[in-house]
């Protein structure tokens, strides 16, 4: 059993490239880049299909991208093809009188959407929703900065071009004439002020 054991986790890692993280049970877990998988080992003299298919539907409720079921030769008479393609799962036969070279995928698994452990998803909903509106904060105060912008240069080309089409205002008369000019001598205080002065 153990030899077996060795032989799948020799071919997921060196021929098929993933990295043997552990066991659970008879479980084995490969990382396969960012997705986990999950390789179930039913390694037994007598095979029951019913046992089987309980292993299988087992497989397919681990938190995992890609599951596996590994069955020595006489067990894949008792897979239904269709089935495990249906459900994604995929089929390992591992035949140790052939060696090292005795391991074949037969079905490869397909990739699986799955809820991972411990993410509240009305936190995530929340944070997202929060990060939007934040967002959307930004790209208001920035469109209201530009839309202010252009308002105010706006205004003023038109206060310019109204002031160079208006024509020219006349001065208005000035009230107080400037200093030693004749009415300011005309005034009786300054003639009086001036007189003690000399």
């Amino acid at each position: 059993m153990e030899f077996l054991r060795i032989l799948v986790i020799r071919h997921f890692t060196e021929v098929l490239g993933m990295r043997y993280t552990g066991e659970q049970g008879e479980v084995l877990w490969f990382d396969d880049g960012l997705n986990k998988v999950a390789v179930g080992l039913y390694l037994s003299e007598l095979y029951e299909e019913g046992e089987l298919y309980k292993r299988v539907a087992a497989l397919a409720g681990l938190e995992a991208s890609k599951v596996y079921l590994a069955v020595l030769p006489e067990g894949a008479v008792f897979v239904d093809p269709r089935f495990f393609k249906s459900q994604g799962v995929g089929l390992v036969v591992v035949d140790p009188s052939r060696g090292l070279d005795g391991v074949e995928v037969r079905i490869y698994a397909k990739a699986r959407q799955f809820q991972a452990a411990g993410v509240d998803a009305g936190k995530l909903a929340e944070a997202v929703k929060a990060s939007v509106a934040e967002y959307l904060r930004e790209q208001l105060k920035a469109l209201e900065a530009s839309i202010m912008e252009k308002v105010r240069k706006y205004l003023d080309q038109r206060l310019e071009e109204f002031r160079r089409a208006a024509p020219p205002a006349q001065e208005p008369p000035r009230a107080v004439q400037e200093a030693g000019g004749p009415p300011v001598l005309d005034n009786e205080w300054v003639r009086i002020l001036r007189s003690r002065g000399r």
